[in-house]
């Protein structure tokens, strides 16, 4: 694997860290400054719009790739120093816009579409490119069980203590994007069919993750701590605990999407693996029970995963290599943008029918996945 494929993968873990902090304190920080479910929910709202925003205004801006990746961590660190700071609702929103912070615990970013870029061009074997995606997506859920392990041995701290670390953390982003080497990305011409037949596929992807993400934004971490914290009064603790299993699952089943993928192809592992994530996604408010809606998370979570980096691999080789970034810089501007009106309308559901949450969520991503397969299953990848 390529340094530069290595030091972008840790440079995801950090960032992926931090996303997984504020997800997962969102609710208790700001129901403990007397804010309600609702209005707690329309907050993730927010924080979704205004990181679509970055990644909107960052693709369009022409300025090479790496000055974007510093200026965008210029800005994270600055809302994270701001956060640790300064309390208070006021304070609160205002770093979330300034630093583009989405409250989902996704990493839905302009720097992902940089780094997948990337990583395309440095590992040009598929096999290299499928295991390098893998490791990419690892260290992400990685990082998370150890943001949920934090929150579980230390749920006594200020919460502010945490934002403070995160600062930290942004700090070496920073520095790491100062030395990492990103490929230039060189246009070339195109004929009209090779770019119509671009096209069609940038336009028919853009729709499909556009119906995942929707059902996806009912469902963000913070949404998922919410709904835990309503229907079985769980505390942040409990909410830490259930996230650590959560995320060391989930990273263990992303190192084996990089096998399944090589054996059964990328478009089958997408579908096969997601479609039984969200059968199990369904089941999690069936049986009123604490502990039954933990295990059939847990479940959901074995295969949740598997699709991202065999997904990464599909769009990063179905796109031409010139079109890529501004290519990824699309789906992951959609896939936030749609994740938008999730957590305003899941707050709705909270308080008409909780268990609805799950049924939604589940039920528009197993149409996403069908459709998805009917498209593409006669490809060759």
């Amino acid at each position: 694997m390529h340094l530069s494929t290595a030091m972008l993968s840790l440079n995801r873990t950090a960032r992926t860290f931090v996303f997984s902090i504020l997800a997962l304190t969102a609710p208790y920080y700001l129901s403990g400054i007397g804010i309600s479910a609702i209005y707690i929910a329309l907050i993730i709202m927010v924080s979704g719009i205004s990181s679509t925003i970055f990644v909107y205004g960052f693709s369009r801006l022409r300025i090479g790739e790496k000055p974007k990746l510093l200026v965008l961590s210029a800005l994270f660190s600055s809302a994270l120093f701001l956060l640790f700071m300064f309390h208070g609702i006021t304070f609160y929103i205002a770093a979330i816009v300034l630093g583009g912070i989405p409250l989902s615990g996704r990493d839905f970013t302009h720097n992902q579409a940089v780094e997948q870029y990337s990583i395309g061009m440095n590992e040009g074997e598929r096999r290299s490119k499928n295991f390098a995606f893998s490791i990419y997506n690892f260290g992400s859920y990685a990082s998370a069980a150890i943001a949920s392990a934090s929150i579980f041995f230390f749920y006594d701290a200020n919460i502010p203590v945490f934002y403070e670390l995160c600062f930290f953390l942004s700090l070496l982003q920073f520095v790491s994007y100062g030395l990492v080497l990103i490929p230039v990305n060189i246009k070339r011409k195109v004929s009209g069919r090779e770019q119509k037949v671009k096209n069609q596929d940038v336009s028919v992807l853009t729709w499909l993750f556009s119906i995942d993400s929707l059902g996806g934004g009912l469902v963000v971490t913070s949404m998922i701590t919410l709904w835990f914290k309503i229907v079985y009064a769980a505390t942040l603790s409990q909410i830490g605990f259930i996230f650590i299993l959560v995320n060391i699952v989930t990273a263990i089943s992303i190192i084996l999407s990089s096998v399944i993928s090589n054996r059964m192809g990328l478009v089958r592992t997408m579908v096969y693996t997601h479609l039984i994530s969200n059968v199990f996604l369904v089941m999690i408010p069936i049986i009123h029970s604490f502990i039954l809606g933990q295990i059939f998370l847990y479940l959901r979570q074995t295969t949740s995963q598997m699709d991202v980096p065999a997904r990464d691999s599909f769009t990063n080789t179905l796109i031409p290599q010139d079109q890529r970034i501004q290519s990824n810089a699309r789906f992951v501007m959609v896939r936030n943008f749609f994740q938008i009106p999730g957590p305003a309308i899941g707050g709705a559901i909270l308080e008409f029918y909780p268990p609805l949450l799950f049924i939604v969520a589940g039920g528009s991503k197993i149409i996403y996945d069908l459709l998805f397969f009917g498209k593409y299953r006669k490809s060759a990848l």
